[in-house]
């Protein structure tokens, strides 16, 4: 009896261990092993995020912060002089954050009916 219940949970064990080696149906598999099917939007302007971007998108922008809007808000002018105002959260240190430096950021969209602005994720000195 202790044979075949060992057996029994072995097969139970080794059967998800088949399926999971199996692709999803639907998905072409990649040497890099990374979800298919899903096309990134990217949005290469402030002047497409105004007008192409979605709630709680992530965006990468490349452009300066020229001036402080509010406490913790900044405006954010893209390479073709368009500006949106941005958010520097206080949880994070942004003291490598210079004005009017060339910067990469990478923003979450925050739209509502009347405005659009960014969250600011991360940013970079750009290369």
């Amino acid at each position: 009896m202790k044979k075949t219940v060992v057996a029994v949970a072995l097969c139970a064990l080794a059967m998800p261990l088949a399926v999971l080696a199996q692709s999803p149906s639907g998905f072409k598999a990649t040497p890099s092993a990374q979800p298919q099917g899903f096309a990134l939007t990217t949005l290469k302007s402030i002047e497409e995020v105004k007008q192409n971007s979605y709630d709680e998108q992530l965006v990468v922008l490349r452009g300066r912060f020229t001036r402080q809007v509010s406490h913790d808000k900044y405006e954010f002018t893209d390479e073709k002089g368009n500006t949106i105002v941005t958010e520097l959260d206080d949880d994070k240190n942004w003291s490598h954050v210079s004005k009017d430096a060339l910067m990469d950021i990478l923003a979450e969209v925050d739209r509502d009916h009347w405005k659009v602005e960014l969250e600011v994720l991360e940013a970079k000195p750009a290369r």
